[in-house]
């Protein structure tokens, strides 16, 4: 459940935010909501750009089946919040339209996006949320760039299947979330960024490493796990600053880093990774 004064996340059920201690309406009770249907088709531009740009949501994303670049629907209170979608060429923006006069009505309901993306051409995908409980599953859908940027709230990520285009760049931001990136070999990236502010974030590189690719994250007075698969040649340097350590086996330490199994036998491609880490906790382990 979100709380519509802090946009804190809490448990279902919860009769008062744990963040702020606002009283927590069930999503839905005693609001009246209206559905806008979302069927968004390639430009004939070249150069294409999507982005997502929600508050305070649940938002849903799975890769899609058909030809369209965006399906799904959106799901608001009456009169708050509707949708907005403004095309520029190549470029597509989906976000809400703040109307102040229906803003009550997030006190009785939460906007919830449901949308899946299309696989046909590949694009630049920026993904903005605030406050938000967020779970994308960005299997197959061929992006070129992505970056992402959260305030707030729960967030999982998933490439669940190989990014059949590289990715230039994955550059991520993060505030107070409770974030989860799951198979993140499958993004197909040469280099991922990620600034983190307290909160706790787990990182998991399972999936296919395609090329060497490099990560650098940085966090503060935040619990950082990276998991890596034993059969991955990784190398992680960490640069730790009052925060403690937590290797697990399946590493070993040289010339300043560690290194899986693989990568000490030279196998390619190589993953590299930079943790700057302090005040907080960076656990390392390996996985099947």
């Amino acid at each position: 459940m979100l709380c519509s004064k802090c946009g804190a996340v809490n448990k279902e059920g919860s009769n008062y935010c744990h963040s702020c201690g606002a009283y927590l309406t069930p999503s839905g009770a005693g609001a009246e909501t209206e559905t806008a249907e979302i069927n968004v088709a390639y430009p004939e531009a070249t150069d294409l750009h999507l982005r997502i740009r929600v508050g305070a949501c649940r938002l849903k994303i799975v890769p899609g089946d058909g030809g369209a670049w965006v399906t799904g629907a959106y799901h608001y209170p009456k009169g708050a919040l509707p949708l907005k979608i403004d095309k520029s060429g190549g470029r597509i923006t989906i976000s809400q339209d703040y109307d102040v006069a229906g803003l009550g009505g997030l006190f009785r309901y939460t906007p919830r996006f449901e949308l899946a993306l299309g696989r046909a051409k590949s694009y630049a995908l920026t993904l903005e949320a605030g406050a938000s409980d967020v779970a994308v599953d960005l299997g197959g859908v061929p992006m070129k760039e992505l970056v992402i940027k959260q305030g707030a709230g729960r967030a999982e990520f998933d490439f669940s299947a190989p990014n059949p285009h590289e990715v230039a760049a994955l550059l991520v931001n993060s505030g107070a979330v409770a974030l989860q990136m799951k198979n993140l070999a499958n993004a197909n990236f040469v280099e991922m960024i990620f600034d983190g502010g307290a909160a706790s974030y787990r990182f998991d590189f399972g999936g296919t490493l395609r090329r060497d690719a490099k990560a650098k994250i940085s966090t503060s007075m935040a619990p950082v796990e990276i998991r890596i698969p034993s059969a991955t040649a990784a190398k992680v340097v960490e640069n730790t600053i009052a925060a403690a350590l937590d290797i697990g086996d399946g590493f070993m330490k040289k010339g300043g880093a560690f290194l899986t199994e693989a990568a000490l036998t030279g196998k390619t491609p190589l993953l590299s990774i930079r943790a700057n880490v302090s005040l907080g906790t960076l656990s390392l382990r390996s996985t099947q």
